[in-house]
């Protein structure tokens, strides 16, 4: 039986996502006299006084994807380290029993109906399928994603958060983002560190996912950590997602966290702006500390 529900880009779509995404920081460097730092980094653009930028664009961010191993070693991210440890160490083991508990799913719906299989319990697919590492992935992975969400009800602990996962502590200095999706305008605006912190950590807020609708999966709630914040209208609405990624064999267990663009700059352009020049806006204190006068 082959699984093929995406639930990433295609390898073609991140590459011209990643070329998309040179290209913005090629072109903000030109605007401002600075030069794009090569590298894997939280910094892209290096300006003329010796600051870093960190340059974002298009629809959403993969502000980080990371491995087991790097989350042990962070200060602050390593609160996600038991969610990538619900997944066990043999990812042969783990597709088999995906496989295993999918294809009951698939054969009770093909025998019984689409609107009997809506009313299949989980209880009822453990019962029939015996014990399966994929069944008790979701639920431990549910378990961690609580612990997590509750650990970032604390400000402290989510700005530390946002800072090691945004900044990489104290490596980048500005946040840049070029509006496609917001205002679209296709301004470079820049906004500092600090003041993006001062938001997020003000304005967002911690919450599990609810359970999927895919009929012929295996439907856990708390399979995402995810950072929301309210709207004018009193909405909720996601600007964080953070999962587990373990499609693949080479894409097991590796830790995602990406962040919504239009959803982000709904919140910082709430700051003072200051129109630096035709293709660049500064808000906040980078209206003060960012200059192209050196």
């Amino acid at each position: 039986m082959t699984i093929n529900r995406r639930r990433s880009p295609s390898s073609k779509i991140s590459s011209e996502k990643k070329k998309a995404g040179h290209k913005n920081e090629v072109t903000f460097a030109k605007l401002i006299g600075g030069d794009v730092k090569k590298g894997t980094r939280k910094g892209d653009v290096l300006d003329r006084s010796g600051n870093l930028h960190s340059v974002k664009g298009g629809k959403k961010w993969q502000i980080f994807l990371y491995t087991l191993g790097r989350i042990s070693k962070c200060l602050h991210l390593n609160i996600l380290k038991q969610c990538i440890e619900s997944f066990p160490d043999n990812y042969d083991q783990y597709l088999k029993d995906r496989i295993s508990c999918i294809s009951y799913k698939e054969t009770f719906k093909k025998k019984n109906g689409n609107e009997a299989a809506k009313l299949l319990t989980n209880e009822d697919v453990t019962k029939n399928i015996g014990d399966n590492v994929y069944v008790n992935a979701k639920y431990l992975l549910k378990k961690e994603t609580e612990i997590v969400c509750n650990l970032l009800q604390d400000k402290v602990v989510l700005k530390n958060f946002h800072k090691e996962a945004i900044f990489n502590n104290n490596e980048v200095n500005f946040f840049t983002i070029k509006d496609t999706h917001y205002k679209k305008d296709g301004l470079f605006k820049v906004f500092t560190k600090d003041d993006v912190l001062d938001v997020l950590t003000e304005l967002t807020y911690p919450s599990n996912s609810a359970a999927g609708r895919v009929a012929i999966d295996f439907n856990v709630p708390g399979q995402k950590t995810l950072l929301r914040y309210k709207d004018s209208n009193g909405k909720y609405k996601n600007i964080v997602e953070i999962e587990v990624r373990n499609e693949s064999k080479i894409k097991y267990r590796l830790l995602r966290f990406n962040m919504k663009s239009k959803d982000a700059l709904y919140l910082l352009c709430k700051l003072p702006s200051k129109k630096l020049n035709d293709k660049i806006l500064t808000f906040g204190q980078a209206n003060e500390k960012f200059t192209l006068d050196v």
